[in-house]
């Protein structure tokens, strides 16, 4: 009666009930998958580092097998998300992901270049089916998306320290990925799909939002590494970054639904731009600044997707792509990330407004509780 009387309708309560439900499966979904995500990294910096404890291949060789793995991981996303979204094969893209990273990791010790192949080819397979999958199920929510990104940060560390230590880790880890590729089908049919929407060509007139929140994830890239790569000085010191990272993703969308994604993500950027500054000097200003500085990846990703609602894969793979552009400068050994160091700051303003101007409305972004009336 008084949501009757509050015009709320008879059936407010049973909607309410209905989108916790939702959102519940939606987020053990993401919690999920996550945890497949942190195994696939894991995976795939063993297999790529392993090189280094065989000590077989010259410095030179090993700096292009890794610029070769992550083309392919973060390059070839976007095309496989099309393809996957013109066939609504989510689950076969993630199946084969782990399926080729298994494949690679018993190929790798006989040929490095076949197993990067594989491995770059079927992490791209994953992270496209299985994010496609999560950001279906967020209903342009950012909170399932930093859930389900997070821990490949941890997984990319776990993976580098076993490749660089250890040759035990190859087997297991091929044993896992079998596992997963049978699971996965279940888990990702666990939660009910939404309606089936045929693919139609993207509105044009959201290229431009789009093209700078993915500007923004370019330069954020770029100074990530360089935060990052300031303190690769320990083990410990590479995993509590990560770990920093990972909390900065999930704790990132939470707040970005809450308070809304221009108002949260544009005050995280301008929090961390001084606090990256004084980071690459001081570790823990670093680890204060990589918590904040990673709170606007989950909704970026949101975002693009709110812009392409019909293709998730697409919409997943275009921020990678911007991830590997921001990276490719010091991947490919042009520019010396020391000579970035007095302009991190910089960039990351540079990176807070194009981030501010994406969100706007041109995106046809509704604002949360507090809205965008604080900008």
């Amino acid at each position: 009666m008084e949501s009757e009387e509050a015009g709320l309708g008879p059936n407010y309560l049973e909607t309410q009930t209905a989108r916790a439900v939702a959102g519940a499966g939606a987020m053990g979904l993401a919690i999920r998958l996550g945890g497949v995500h942190a195994l696939v990294d894991a995976a795939c910096l063993a297999i790529l580092y392993s090189e280094v404890a065989l000590d077989r291949l010259p410095y030179e060789t090993l700096a292009a097998l890794v610029l070769f793995y992550n083309s392919l991981a973060f390059g070839f996303q976007w095309l496989l998300g099309i393809l996957a979204d013109l066939r609504r094969a989510y689950r076969f893209t993630a199946v084969l992901g782990t399926c080729l990273i298994a494949g690679a990791a018993v190929a790798e010790p006989l040929c490095p270049w076949a197993g990067a192949a594989l491995a770059g080819i079927g992490n791209a397979c994953f992270h496209v089916g299985a994010g496609a999958v999560v950001l279906r199920q967020s209903h342009g929510r950012a909170a399932e998306c930093g859930v389900f990104v997070a821990p490949g940060a941890l997984g990319l560390v776990t993976g580098l320290w076993l490749g660089l230590n250890s040759n035990l880790w190859r087997w297991p880890v091929v044993v896992l990925l079998v596992c997963s590729s049978f699971l996965l089908p279940r888990l990702m049919s666990a939660v009910a799909a939404p309606p089936e929407q045929r693919p139609r060509a993207p509105d044009v007139r959201l290229a431009v939002p789009v093209a700078l929140l993915l500007g923004s994830v370019a330069i954020r890239s770029m100074v990530g590494g360089l935060l990052s790569g300031s303190w690769r000085t320990s083990a410990f010191s590479v995993f509590v970054l990560a770990a920093a990272a990972m909390t900065g993703k999930c704790i990132g969308g939470l707040a970005g639904d809450r308070l809304g994604w221009r108002n949260s993500s544009t005050l995280a950027l301008l929090v961390s731009a001084p606090l990256v500054a004084v980071g690459l000097q001081r570790f823990d200003a670093a680890l204060a600044g990589m918590v904040v500085f990673q709170f606007t990846m989950p909704v970026t990703l949101a975002a693009v997707y709110v812009a392409f609602p019909r293709w998730p894969g697409l919409a997943f793979g275009l921020p990678c792509l911007a991830l590997l552009l921001g990276a490719l400068p010091d991947l490919a050994g042009v520019l010396d990330p020391a000579s970035l160091m007095p302009y991190a700051a910089p960039l990351i303003l540079v990176s807070a407004l194009l981030l501010f101007a994406g969100l706007g409305k041109s995106l046809g972004l509704r604002p949360n509780r507090i809205g965008f009336s604080l900008f």
